[in-house]
């Protein structure tokens, strides 16, 4: 309940508010134009637009800072790699993490029906997150961590087998051989 209380009024932030309003009125325009790239349907395209928007004003826009909050990776890099290698292959932990999991299970579901492979979906979710962990190191309240690029890397992952799966048993018996 706190988690659901506490997304809420960060999203009605001024910042969050206004990249959410952003993402509204641009999504079918961009998606028309990325259909087009692609060859793909227009819906498809216009919803991962949508997803996109959302994953940018809840991990890019400024958040109070955490009394506990984790360094950068990049910080842990150069000193504390002990630290980063726990955080990359420790499995995740809590509810933030499985969040961040949920977070990035449309951009696979949607890149799936942009692209036709799940590779291709996975791989865009991974060069999303890990711009956003990059630019999360400048951001007021933020801080990028591996944990957050492997756990959204999974959601992706999870989005696009899971829509790769719903097309394959949405096939009539024949086509599927």
């Amino acid at each position: 309940m706190y988690f659901a209380q506490g997304l809420w009024t960060f999203v009605m932030q001024p910042i969050p508010l206004l990249v959410l309003a952003a993402t509204a009125l641009t999504c079918w325009p961009l998606g028309v134009l990325v259909a087009r790239r692609f060859r793909c349907p227009r819906a498809a395209a216009a919803l991962l637009v949508a997803a996109t928007g959302v994953v940018v004003a809840l991990t890019l826009t400024p958040n109070p800072p955490e009394p506990a909050s984790y360094p950068h990776f990049l910080t842990l890099l150069h000193h504390a790699p002990g630290r980063l290698r726990a955080q990359v292959f420790g499995p995740p932990t809590d509810l933030e993490q499985l969040a961040n999991i949920a977070l990035y299970v449309p951009i696979g579901a949607f890149g799936r029906l942009v692209w036709p492979s799940i590779l291709r979906a996975t791989l865009i979710g991974l060069t999303l997150t890990a711009g956003i962990e990059l630019c999360q190191y400048d951001i007021i309240g933020r801080a990028g961590s591996l944990t957050d690029i492997r756990n959204n890397t999974l959601g992706a992952l999870i989005g696009a087998a899971l829509t790769a799966a719903a097309i394959r048993a949405g096939r009539p018996e024949r086509s599927r051989r």
